[in-house]
């Protein structure tokens, strides 16, 4: 996904035409949800988008030593207050938030990912852009 996403970004979102929205997958326990919460908290400080793609760039380190040591140095990487960070992570201020994301995900079907819900249409796998702008370009002439 990060290969089109940036596509999608560029044509769509920045111009106001769709909104992208991020439902995390928690597969992989709590690894999965200290990740996701780390978006979050980098979210406070308008960088949930930077911190998401160094997630994804970055899986390996998540799992080869102290999942919230990577994450709060990722944080430092990424120039965020790094207290304020720090201290949301450990409050584990979006836990509840990011279950909630989880639930809704499975409800409506995404098991796989990438996955993307476009108007209900869930477009599966990773897909090169032009797959995502025939679903998208006649939603928006409507």
């Amino acid at each position: 996904m990060l290969g089109t996403e940036p596509e999608i970004k560029a044509r769509y979102v920045k111009t106001g035409q769709v909104k992208l929205v991020f439902n995390p997958i928690l597969d992989h326990g709590d690894r999965s949800v200290q990740a996701h919460q780390a978006a979050e908290c980098a979210g406070e400080q308008s960088m949930f988008w930077p911190m998401h793609d160094r997630l994804f760039e970055d899986q390996g380190s998540l799992y080869g030593g102290d999942t919230r040591e990577v994450l709060k140095r990722h944080a430092a990487e990424l120039g965020l207050d790094t207290a304020a960070f720090n201290s949301c992570l450990d409050e584990q201020r979006y836990l509840e938030k990011v279950q909630q994301q989880d639930a809704y995900r499975r409800e409506i079907g995404i098991r796989t990912r990438p996955t993307l819900d476009i108007n209900g249409q869930l477009v599966v796998g990773p897909q090169p852009f032009p797959a995502f702008e025939a679903v998208i370009e006649p939603l928006l002439t409507q």
